[in-house]
C-alpha cells in the first residue's frame, strides 16, 4: 500500500476522506496550473500525473494517475504511484517540468 503508515494507522474511512479532500485541491490547483499535472506513458497511452498532498501541504505525498475516458470526454483517477515511480515515469516522455515532481 502506497498510503504512508502514519495515516493508514488512522483507517480506512480516514484516508478515503483525506484522498477526497486531496482530489478536490489538487482539481482547483489544475484548474489554475495546467502545467501541475505531468504526462506518462504507459500501455500505449499517455496518462496524466497529479500530486496528491496529504501530510505537507508543501511536498505531496503521492501521484494520482488520471487516464482518458473511452469516450474522451474525462479524465478519471485509478491509482496512486509514489513520487519516486511518477518521477521515474514522467521523465521516460520528456524532463518533467513542474513544481512538484523533483528527483
Amino acid at each position: 500500500m502506497r498510503i504512508p503508515e502514519q495515516l493508514r494507522a488512522n483507517g480506512k474511512e480516514f484516508c478515503q476522506n483525506l484522498i477526497d479532500g486531496a482530489i478536490r485541491s489538487v482539481k482547483k490547483r489544475i484548474e489554475a496550473n495546467y502545467k501541475t499535472v505531468v504526462p506518462q506513458f504507459y500501455n500505449d497511452k499517455i496518462q496524466l500525473l497529479a500530486p496528491l498532498y496529504l501530510t505537507n501541504p508543501d511536498k505531496p505525498d503521492l501521484a494520482l494517475v488520471l487516464s482518458l475516458s473511452d469516450d474522451g470526454t474525462v479524465y478519471y483517477g485509478h491509482t496512486c504511484l509514489t513520487t519516486e515511480m511518477a518521477y521515474n515515469n514522467a521523465r521516460l516522455i520528456a524532463r518533467p517540468d513542474s513544481y512538484w515532481l523533483q528527483p
